[in-house]
Formats: structure tokens, sequence, C-alpha cells
């Protein structure tokens, strides 16, 4: 009965999202499908409807996103990523250093242990967070709560003023055909593959991450090749707009209004300072500015390579970023915070 009650909920969201999509897209601004579906089921989430995007489709969104980048692959791209492999460290050890210098200072302010501050400012998965923070005393509805909120200000800030940067015509660029339905059929096949086996070996965005690297496998070698149509990526900017929307439930906010209240110009704070070392990284190695502020950001992969994919950025370029991000931050986020810890006991003593 509770199953047959959620899905109900998450098609009459899905009906409403896709209109409040739709919407948002006719308005002409980037990202118009995801941020009108976070906005509808954001809405329905915080009236206390309490809605949850089923496993399927949301991994299916997740398959899309990741072909579209890899089908993007050549060979002579990936030798390029690896050029850039020490600025993408660097990227990711700016991103937890900023998390450990702000997250004393947010504890005091939100009136939260400094574990919770930490993890919850740390540019990682949301759910792998909350799993190591509470591993280590931090509260881990706090923690969700505050990623849900750095995910929706990124995603909401970014785009816009990025927008502003870009030459008038840059949104009539153009990513080269359309693949026809065979080899789409094929690529989505080989990256749903690429996602089952990304969770198996723990990769971070699993099932987005997977299939960029086994499409980008397959379109290096010929395999496949094209781009996928914008109907299925608007259908996956929905879903993914959705998770997002969801996170913001009633119950959930309503428990921590000082955290959020505190948390929001920490979260402000890291993001200025992600985009002025990404535009300084811009003038010493000529790769555009919005590219970079989008590889440096602390949203999360699939809103950032789909935001990278409507401004015509460099989506290659953006996902790698992020993705070693979310490797270092996963590998070292409980290792730094014992070292943190003992620092601050020390100061303490």
């Amino acid at each position: 009965m509770r199953n047959r009650q959620q899905t109900r909920r998450f098609l009459i969201a899905l009906a409403f999202s896709t209109i409040g999509g739709a919407a948002w897209a006719s308005l002409g601004l980037p990202l118009g499908w995801l941020m009108g579906a976070a906005l509808v089921t954001g809405t329905l989430a915080m009236s206390g409807w309490s809605i949850s995007v089923h496993k399927l489709p949301h991994r299916a969104g997740m398959v899309l996103i990741g072909s579209s980048v890899g089908l993007t692959l050549t060979p002579q791209i990936a030798t390029t990523m690896l050029a850039w492999l020490p600025l993408m460290v660097v990227a990711a050890v700016l991103g937890i250093a900023a998390a450990g210098i702000c997250a004393p200072l947010l504890a005091r302010l939100g009136r939260m242990s400094t574990a919770t501050a930490y993890f919850s400012l740390l540019p990682g998965g949301v759910i792998e967070m909350a799993r190591i923070g509470e591993d280590h005393g931090a509260d881990r509805t706090t923690i969700a709560a505050l990623h849900a909120v750095r995910v929706a200000l990124v995603v909401g800030l970014l785009p816009l003023v990025l927008l502003g940067l870009l030459p008038s015509d840059a949104a009539a660029a153009s990513e080269g055909a359309t693949a026809p339905w065979p080899q789409l059929v094929l690529a989505l096949t080989v990256g749903a593959l690429g996602g089952w086996l990304g969770t198996r070996v723990g990769l971070p965005a699993a099932w987005l991450l997977g299939a960029v690297l086994a499409v980008g496998a397959a379109a290096a070698g010929g395999v496949v090749g094209g781009k996928v149509p914008s109907e299925p990526l608007a259908a996956a900017q929905i879903i993914v707009g959705m998770a997002l929307g969801a996170r913001f439930e009633r119950k959930r906010l309503a428990t921590i209004p000082r955290a959020i209240a505190a948390g929001l110009p920490a979260l402000l704070g890291i993001i200025v300072l992600m985009a002025i070392a990404a535009a300084a990284a811009a003038l010493t190695t000529g790769q555009s500015v919005p590219s970079l502020v989008l590889a440096f950001s602390i949203g999360g992969m699939a809103e950032m390579v789909l935001t990278a994919k409507a401004l015509h950025q460099d989506v290659a370029l953006v996902a790698a970023f992020q993705a070693v991000r979310g490797v270092v931050v996963n590998a070292a986020a409980g290792t730094v915070w014992r070292i943190l810890d003992r620092r601050l006991l020390r100061r303490r003593g």
C-alpha cells in the first residue's frame, strides 16, 4: 500500500514538474527543465508531500546524461584530460580546505557540532557525506539539508551569472549531428552497463560517471557516435530537478532553520572563492572562464554537466573535474576530519 502511494505521488509530481519545466524552459533560460521541475517538486515537498524519485527513472536519467558526455570523448580529449589532472586535484583540495576553514565559524553560528558543519560544507555526494559524517558523530539530517541547499544555490545562481559572460550567439553553438536511433540505443546500453559496473567498484555518482567512461571508450573506438537528442535530455533534466527538489522536505528543514540560515552565507562564500580560483586558473591556462567556473564549482556532477551542455562549454572538462573532486573528497573526508578534530581539541586544551 505504501509503495503504491509513493508511486502515485511520484507520478503526480512528475506531471506537475514536467509542466513547470516546460514553462521555465519557454523563458529561454539555461537548465529550464531542471529548474522548473526542482521548483515544483521543492514546493510540493515543503508543503508536506513526501516525494521519492524512483531508482529506475533516476538511474536512467544519470545514464542519459553520462552517455551524452561520453559521446563527445575522443582519444585526443582523453589525453588532454590527463594534462589537466594536477589542477583537478588542486581544485578538489581547495574545496576541502574551504570546508575545513569555514566549519568552526558555521558550527558557532549555526549551533551545531564542528563535525556536522565540516561534513555539511564538503563538496561531496550527499549520501556519502551523510554516511561518513554520521560515522564521526555528525548529524545526518543537517548534513543532508545543507547539501541540498548547496546544490540548489549553485544550480540557481551559476547558470544565470555565466550566461552574462557568454557571447550573445553562444546558445546557437552546434554540437554535431544527432545519433541515429540504433546508435543511440547501443550507446545507452553501453552506458547502462558502465553505470552498473561503476556501482560495483564504488565510483562517485556511479551511474553517471560509469556511463561517461563506458560510452567514452566506445566513442573513442568508433563504435558509437553523434549526440543525444534534446528531448531525452530534457526528460533527464526533469528527473534530476525532481531529485533535487524532493530533498527540501518540510519535516527536515523545519528542525534546523538556524543551521540553514548560518549555512547560506558560508556556502555562498565558498562558491565565490571557487569561482575566483577558477578565473585565476583560466588566466594561466587559456581555458574559458565559464568552463573552469563550472569545473571548480561545488555543485553536483549531474547538474554541472547539464549546465555545461546548456551553455555549450567544455562538457568533458567539467565532468572530469567533478569526477576527480568526488573521488578525492570521498576518499579524504574522514582522514582530514580526524586531523582537524585533533587540532581543535589541542586548541581547547
